[in-house]
C-alpha cells in the first residue's frame, strides 16, 4: 500500500508541473495506469463562475487605525469614512499643579498623525470634532451611525487643511504628518476642574474617564479630494502651572500637557459609506468581477461541486479520490490602472457560511475550508494553489447527510490585512506565520477576470 501510495504522489506531482506550464489548458483529458498494478490517476479541467457582491458597507472591523476623508474614484465612485474613538487613561493620569494655584488652559488639540493616504495632496478639507454623548458598544461594523453616539450640536472644535501643508517629521526615513485640530478652551478647563473636583478619581483608569468624557467623533464637513489612514490619534491639553524658582524666593511659569491616547485597549471604530456605479453588482456570472475596500465589493465564485466529484467518478470509479485542484484568478491590469486605489496584497478565500462570525471571533484560516493568498506582482495573480481539500472536505460531509446532487459551493473572495510574526520550524527555517486577519479597511480595489476561460480549475483523481 505505501508503495501504491508513494506512487500516486509521485504521479501526481508530475502532473501538477505539466498543468503549471501549460495556462492555455482547456483540458487535460490524460491518465495513466501503471503496468501490473490497479493504481489510476487521471486529470480534468472544469470552469468555475464568478459575481460581484455589495458589503453594504457594513464589516466587522476591529481596528486601531481611523480612516477619515472622502475620496472620489474614477473606476469605483465615493468612498467616505469618519471615525469614533475612547481614549486610554493611565493609571491616575493628572495635572501637574503641585502648590494648588490653579492652571491657566493654552490650548486643546486634537492630533491626528497619518504616514499614508489616498487621492491628491492639494485639495483643501474641512475636519470636525464631536464630542460623543452616549457610551460606546464594541459593535464595530463600518455601517454604525454615529449620529446614535453624538449630539451633532456639540462641536469641539474644527480645522481646514491640504495634504500638502500638513507638518511633517521624518522618522526612520517614514514621513509622518500631523493635523492638529484646536477645540474649545472651555474643554480643557472643564477636565481640570473635575480632576480637581474629583480629588483624581475620574482620571484613576480608562473606565472611570468614560463616565465623564465618552470620546470623539472626528469627521470631515467638505472637500473630497483624499482619505488618509491615521495611525494615531491623542488629545492633548496644554496648560501652565507655577512652580517656585531655584532659591525658592518667586513663582515661575512651568509648561505642561495632559495627554490621552487611542491605544487598543479602548474601542475605536470606522463608519464607512461607499457609492459604487449600480452596474458593478451582478446577479448572473460576470466576464469581469470587482473588489473594492474598505466595505465596498466583493467577489463570490461557484464552485460546482457536484460537477468536480462526477468528473472524477467518471474517469476513475464510484471510489475516486481528488488529489488536486488547482485555481488562481487574474487580475484585468489594464483596467485596473484607471482606477486611483492600489492593489489588495492579501485575500482570504472562505465559504459564504464561515463568514458571518470569522473575524468577529478572531479566527484564521484553516488552510482547508479557508485559505490566505498573496497577490503576485509579476503577472497580477491571486494563486489559491491546490484546493482539494475543500472538495473532499464538502464532497464528504455532504454525502454523509445523503444530499444529492451535491450543492454548489460558494466562496468569497474577500481583502484582508495580515498579520506576520517571524517563527522557526521544525526543519530549522524562519518562516513568517499569519497571527491574525482583519477585513482590509485601507482603500484597496481590483478588477478580475472571470470569463470561462479565466475561470479554469484543473483536477487530479486517482484510485487504487
Amino acid at each position: 500500500m505505501k508503495i501504491k501510495t508513494l506512487l500516486i504522489l509521485a504521479i501526481t506531482l508530475s502532473t501538477l508541473t505539466f498543468v503549471a506550464c501549460d495556462d492555455d489548458l482547456t483540458s487535460l483529458g490524460s491518465s495513466i495506469q501503471p503496468g501490473g498494478d490497479d493504481i489510476f490517476v487521471g486529470s480534468d479541467t472544469l470552469s468555475l463562475t464568478a459575481v460581484t457582491r455589495s458589503f453594504n458597507d457594513s464589516v466587522y472591523a476591529r481596528t486601531v487605525y481611523g480612516l477619515l476623508g472622502e475620496y472620489t474614484d474614477p473606476i469605483f465612485g465615493k468612498i467616505k469614512s469618519d471615525y469614533l474613538c475612547e481614549f486610554y487613561c493611565a493609571e491616575n493620569s493628572a495635572f501637574a499643579d503641585p502648590y494648588k494655584k490653579g492652571i491657566t488652559i493654552d490650548s486643546v488639540r486634537l492630533n491626528t498623525e497619518f504616514t499614508y493616504f489616498t487621492g491628491d495632496t492639494v485639495s483643501p478639507m474641512g475636519l470636525s470634532v464631536y464630542e460623543v454623548t452616549k457610551p460606546l458598544k464594541a459593535f464595530f461594523f463600518t455601517s454604525v451611525n454615529p449620529e446614535n453616539y453624538c449630539d451633532m450640536q456639540k462641536l469641539l472644535g474644527q480645522s481646514i487643511f491640504s495634504i500638502q501643508d500638513v507638518p511633517d517629521t521624518i522618522i526612520s526615513s517614514t514621513r509622518i504628518r500631523t493635523i492638529s485640530t484646536n477645540l474649545n478652551l472651555e474643554l480643557g478647563q472643564r477636565f481640570y476642574n473635575e480632576w480637581e473636583d474629583s480629588d483624581g478619581a475620574t482620571f484613576k483608569n480608562s473606565n472611570t474617564l468614560k463616565e465623564f468624557f465618552k470620546g470623539v467623533y472626528v469627521t470631515t464637513n467638505f472637500g473630497s479630494g483624499s482619505i488618509i489612514n491615521v495611525d494615531y490619534t491623542e488629545f492633548d491639553i496644554h496648560y501652565t502651572y507655577q512652580m517656585k524658582n531655584v532659591a525658592n524666593t518667586a513663582d515661575s511659569a512651568v509648561a505642561g500637557i495632559f495627554r490621552l491616547p487611542v491605544t487598543p485597549e479602548v474601542i475605536q471604530m470606522n463608519h464607512v459609506k461607499n457609492s459604487p456605479p449600480a452596474g458593478m453588482i451582478t446577479e448572473g456570472p460576470a466576464e469581469k468581477t470587482y473588489m473594492n475596500t474598505p466595505a465596498g465589493l466583493y467577489t463570490e465564485v461557484t464552485i460546482p461541486l457536484d460537477a468536480i466529484v462526477n468528473a472524477a467518478v467518471a474517469g476513475a470509479g464510484k471510489d475516486a479520490v481528488i488529489n488536486a485542484a488547482n485555481f488562481k484568478m487574474l487580475g484585468n491590469t489594464e483596467e485596473e490602472a484607471k482606477s486611483g486605489l492600489s492593489r489588495p496584497s492579501d485575500i482570504l478565500f472562505i465559504n459564504k457560511d464561515s463568514l458571518p462570525n470569522f473575524f468577529y471571533n478572531r479566527k484564521l484560516h484553516d488552510a482547508q475550508t479557508s485559505f490566505v493568498t498573496t497577490r503576485s506582482t509579476t503577472n497580477n495573480s491571486y494563486d489559491f494553489g491546490n484546493l482539494a481539500s475543500v472538495i473532499n472536505h464538502y464532497a464528504k460531509y455532504y454525502k454523509e447527510k445523503g444530499v444529492s446532487p451535491l450543492p454548489d459551493l460558494k466562496y468569497l473572495v474577500i481583502p484582508v490585512t495580515a498579520t506576520y510574526t517571524q517563527t522557526t520550524n521544525s526543519s530549522g527555517y524562519t518562516v513568517n506565520v499569519i497571527t491574525d486577519l482583519y477585513n482590509q479597511m485601507f482603500p484597496t480595489s481590483a478588477i478580475l477576470r472571470t470569463e470561462p476561460k479565466d475561470m479554469k480549475m484543473s483536477i487530479i483523481y486517482s484510485k487504487y
